[in-house]
Parts: structure tokens; C-alpha cells; sequence
């Protein structure tokens, strides 16, 4: 409500009441204030395990691209295209979260173990062995960083939304609240006044 408007309805009751709401703001905008440093809190472990985690994944991915020149030269490219493939069919992810602010945090790992081929190949490979090796091993330092890098999107996602309401509140509400009060109080104060000399001067003089 405008200032105006505001003094043009301006009563006892109606100061009171806007007092309570400035209160229920004001623990709306504590709680949300304390969330958001809560959830910055969090993003930042969760960086410095996304960190750590990318940086298994890429010595891995690094590991695995050193080994396919050998297993090209070995079995040719298009050998390796036709090479029978390994079963994954019975690996997936173990996954398991817990409750945060709202939000659902991940992790994940994953057990590929040992692969099997689908059918025996024409010519066994050693390259082709150690290939597949590092891939596995590649795989399941994808499982942890894909999980951690969702909750990074979710905390973010999260926490752009609950600055964007503290923001609001602090910048606008908050003011706008503080600013009506104090033009009611002042015209509640004159209508004191104005009411005090009505009643003096209606006073009989002695």
C-alpha cells in the first residue's frame, strides 16, 4: 500500500497490524538470509569435491586416450569398431541422497567389475585388454563427478532463487514496510494533537 494511502487509513488498529507484518517479514527474511549462507556454505564443499573428483576422472580419461593408439595399431580402427563388445548389462549405479535446505543431494559410484565379452574375438588382444581396462576404471570415476556436478546445478539453481527473495525483501519490502509505519505514526501523532486542542479549546474558560 501507498504512503497515502496508508495515512488516509490510518488508525491504531491499523499501525498494530502493520507492525505484526513487519515482524513476519522481518523472520522471513532472517530465515531466508540464514539459508542462503547455509547453501553458499554448501557450494563451496561441494566445488572443492567436484574439484577433486574432475581431477580423478581426467588423469583416468588421460590414461585411457594413451592406450587407444596402441589398440588401433593393433587390431586397426576398424577391427576395433568390430571388436565384440563388453557387457555392461548387469552394472549400474549405486545411488543414495540426503535432505539439504529443500534439496536432495546425490552420490553415486559405481562397481563395473569384471566385464564380459559377448562373444569370443577373432584375434585376442593384450592393447585391447588394457583398453578396456582403463575405460572401466574411467566409468566409474564418471558416476561420483556426474552426481556431484547435479547437486552443484541444484544448489545454484537454489541459491540464485533465495537471493532473489532476500533481495527483495531487504531492498523493498522491508523499506516499503518501515516507510508506511513511520507516515502513519506521524499522522496518528498530528490526529493526537488536533484532538488534544479540540478538546481545550471546547474546554468551558474559567
Amino acid at each position: 500500500m501507498s504512503e497515502l494511502a496508508r495515512t488516509q487509513t490510518a488508525s491504531r488498529s491499523a499501525f498494530l497490524d502493520l507492525q505484526d507484518e513487519k515482524r513476519l517479514v522481518n523472520d522471513g527474511y532472517e530465515f531466508l538470509d540464514e539459508k542462503r549462507i547455509l547453501l553458499a556454505a554448501e557450494l563451496l564443499r561441494q566445488r572443492e569435491a567436484w574439484r577433486e573428483a574432475r581431477a580423478v576422472f581426467m588423469e583416468r580419461w588421460d590414461a585411457a586416450a594413451a592406450l587407444l593408439p596402441a589398440a588401433v595399431a593393433d587390431q586397426g580402427l576398424e577391427g576395433l569398431q568390430v571388436h565384440p563388445r563388453y557387457a555392461l548389462d548387469e552394472t549400474g549405479p549405486e545411488i543414495s541422497g540426503r535432505p539439504f535446505v529443500g534439496q536432495v543431494l546425490l552420490e553415486a559410484s559405481l562397481d563395473v567389475g569384471q566385464t564380459g565379452l559377448s562373444r569370443d574375438p577373432i584375434r585376442p588382444s593384450r592393447e585391447v585388454r588394457r583398453l578396456v581396462a582403463a575405460f572401466r576404471d574411467l566409468l566409474e570415476a564418471a558416476a561420483p563427478l556426474a552426481a556431484i556436478t547435479a547437486n552443484l546445478q541444484r544448489l545454484m539453481r537454489e541459491y540464485r532463487r533465495t537471493e532473489r527473495r532476500v533481495r527483495a525483501l531487504e531492498n523493498v519490502v522491508l523499506p516499503e514496510i518501515r516507510q508506511d509505519l513511520a507516515a502513519m505514526e506521524e499522522h496518528l501523532d498530528l490526529n493526537d494533537q488536533e484532538e488534544v486542542i479540540r478538546v481545550r479549546s471546547l474546554r468551558p474558560q474559567d
